[in-house]
């Protein structure tokens, strides 16, 4: 077991892999009570097709992670979420376009929540009848966010940016692609995406490392693994213009919302890409945010209320920008959002405004490490990026006006689409 202190953040983690391939990392947080555990696999909703090394192509219905997700509390002897009740824990899972992920939380003795993640993330345990009820269960929760504005605005978003590239679907797929989701896509997803070697185990706790580790090696040493070829997710070709141009839906909301946004191109080098990102977002506060001092006259004249906002996204295959808001003066916003544009794309930002950005989220960065939930999925993601936990908080760090006026290369004002989220007529 390696033993990973940092002088300049104080922190201290233990890193081990086991001989079946599982990724251990400890996070030792002396005098904390409460403990975590999170099993992160790197399966998410952009795999609907994957490669093994032999040149195989399986490929799976939309939805699939989020599926396996909901499956994989169903255990032979029970419900593992009242397993955890019953020892005094909380446990969760969720599924994103990175990764699915489960955990545990608890104030008492690590060693039983821990056993029983390994153990129920470890097996699958499913048949057609289970498979079938479920279908039911989640068409009913994705139709559940279909009703909800701002979740409808979001994939209406994506849905106009790609033509074929994953993102446009609901990270639950849609009702067709979970209804066509059988036992055995089920079963192959599982197989591919769930070995030990395809997977990692972050803890954030108190107790002794030496312990937590053990805990762990005992739980593995009684289980036996097949090996499994390794695999990566492919994508269909991607149109550099977005989908749809213009795209106008209603629902039923008092004020209209709308929504611009970029598709830009991936970076796959992560250096590249967190320092880019990095300046894209200094970018955006300088331009679109209350440091902005034409964003309150914004917000005086009406234009939008507070309900306003902007982000952007960079992956190793997609990237995009996106500015939203409410507002009853649509045509302004607009010519607002152009007008920021333009500004962003000069790449021009005062030294002072970068350097204050630069302390903030470097000071939400610190802050983060004292979230747990913060510690174990940054620890995950930068696992599968094969990158150091800190990396992204030093490259924050370095970034100089050069780097802002590099990053606005990767703006394309010409591949931009809207979305207009409109009142129902009476």
């Amino acid at each position: 077991m390696k033993k990973i202190y940092n002088q300049r953040y104080q922190e201290t983690r233990y890193e081990e892999t086991l001989d079946n391939g599982l990724k251990v990392v400890v996070w030792h947080k002396k005098d904390y009570q409460k403990s975590l555990g999170m099993m992160v696999t790197s399966l998410s909703a952009l795999d609907l097709k994957q490669q093994d090394n032999e040149g195989n192509i399986h490929e799976f219905p939309a939805g699939i992670a989020h599926f396996l997700e909901h499956k994989m509390f169903e255990t032979k002897d029970g419900d593992a979420m009242d397993k955890f009740s019953k020892i005094g824990a909380n446990v969760n899972a969720f599924t994103s376009y990175s990764e699915t992920a489960y955990y545990f939380t608890t104030s008492n003795s690590i060693c039983e929540p821990l056993n029983l993640l390994l153990d129920f993330v470890q097996e699958l345990n499913i048949d057609k009848k289970s498979v079938e009820k479920e279908k039911g269960i989640i068409i009913q929760e994705l139709n559940m966010y279909q009703q909800m504005s701002d979740s409808k605005l979001l994939m209406e978003i994506y849905s106009s940016l790609y033509k074929n590239y994953p993102l446009k679907y609901d990270i639950g797929g849609n009702n067709e692609s979970v209804s066509n989701t059988t036992v055995e896509d089920l079963k192959k997803c599982y197989q591919l995406n769930y070995h030990p070697s395809r997977m990692i185990l972050v803890v954030v706790t108190g107790e002794d490392p030496l312990e937590v580790i053990n805990i762990i090696k005992n739980n593995q040493a009684n289980k036996q693994f097949l090996k499994i070829d390794e695999v990566h997710r492919i994508f269909d070709e991607e149109p550099e213009e977005p989908a749809r141009l213009e795209y106008t839906f209603q629902m039923d909301v008092s004020i209209p919302k709308v929504a611009v946004a970029y598709k830009l191109d991936n970076i796959v080098n992560f250096n590249e890409r967190v320092k880019t990102e990095w300046c894209l977002r200094i970018l955006l506060d300088a331009y679109f945010s209350n440091l902005y001092p034409k964003f309150q006259e914004w917000i005086n004249e009406k234009i939008f209320n507070d309900y306003v906002g902007c982000d952007v996204d960079l992956g190793k295959e997609y990237g995009m920008m996106m500015f939203y808001a409410e507002t009853n003066k649509i045509d302004d916003f607009l010519f607002i959002i152009d007008e920021t544009m333009s500004q962003m794309i000069t790449g021009n930002i005062d030294k002072k405004i970068l350097e204050q950005l630069k302390k903030r989220y470097f000071g939400q960065s610190i802050r983060a490490l004292n979230s747990f939930d913060d510690i174990a999925i940054n620890t995950a993601r930068c696992f599968f990026e094969q990158c150091d936990f800190f990396d992204p908080m030093e490259i924050l760090d370095s970034i100089h006006i050069d780097d802002i006026k590099n990053a606005v290369e990767f703006l394309k004002k010409s591949r931009k689409c809207i979305v207009k989220l409109l009142p129902e007529k009476s």
